[in-house]
């Protein structure tokens, strides 16, 4: 089956100043944390690090040491769909040609910036100029009947073709232009992590809600979404 991949594309730079800023760690947690975790291939740090020296990242980060890497919003969702290619098991050879091919196409930093990216299993195609291109054998075009088995990952947006925020969860999103990125309440700058500590500190779901003007469910979303980064 056909898996769609929704990324990124090249677009103008976010204002770096306030952009959404993650460790490796934190990285590997929200991509196995999201709500499409069982679609997604099982990575931990080692393996992460391992993808950003071989550059399938940002090619910046590759030759950064590992306790100084810091990880975009961009290379953040980058690397989930790239975990998401070898959950549908895309070898690296493809994703690699992909990687290539799509950086001299658009002139991005990042290879897999690119705003839908599809796979079947052994390839990756793009959509060009109204056209199914397979990115993974250097822009050869595809047939589009193709299209008939795509099967859509959600939870990005996207402002000026660049993808601008991520839903991992049910009611809750990461926007790099509100705190820092931080998985926040959908729709407002309240952290998931500073409900999770009420919580913890014995603070009833309703006494938090309350606190800070959200529903029962919206805390509850939050506290699901502390939940799965934690196991």
């Amino acid at each position: 089956m056909t898996t769609q991949l929704p990324l990124f594309s090249p677009g103008p730079p976010p204002d770096t100043e306030f952009a959404g800023v993650y460790d490796v760690p934190q990285a590997v947690r929200y991509i196995y944390g999201s709500r499409l975790a069982h679609e997604i291939y099982r990575v931990d740090s080692k393996k992460l690090i391992r993808w950003i020296r071989n550059g399938v990242a940002s090619p910046s980060l590759a030759r950064l040491p590992t306790n100084r890497m810091v990880i975009t919003f961009e290379d953040l969702v980058s690397l989930r769909v790239i975990a998401a290619l070898r959950a549908a098991n895309v070898n690296f050879r493809a994703i690699y040609s992909a990687e290539e091919w799509l950086r001299r196409k658009t002139d991005a930093s990042r290879p897999f910036a690119t705003e839908i990216v599809w796979t079947e299993g052994s390839g990756i195609f793009i959509e060009l100029h109204e056209r199914l291109i397979s990115a993974s054998k250097y822009g050869q075009l595809a047939m589009d009947v193709m299209r008939e088995y795509l099967v859509p990952i959600h939870g990005l947006t996207f402002k000026n073709r660049l993808a601008s925020t991520w839903e991992p969860s049910d009611g809750v999103l990461l926007d790099p232009m509100v705190q820092f990125g931080a998985p926040c309440v959908k729709g407002t700058r309240v952290p998931t992590r500073s409900i999770w500590g009420m919580i913890e500190a014995g603070d009833s779901p309703r006494w938090v809600a309350e606190s800070y003007r959200l529903s029962e469910e919206e805390v509850e979303a939050a506290i699901a979404w502390e939940n799965g980064i934690a196991a």
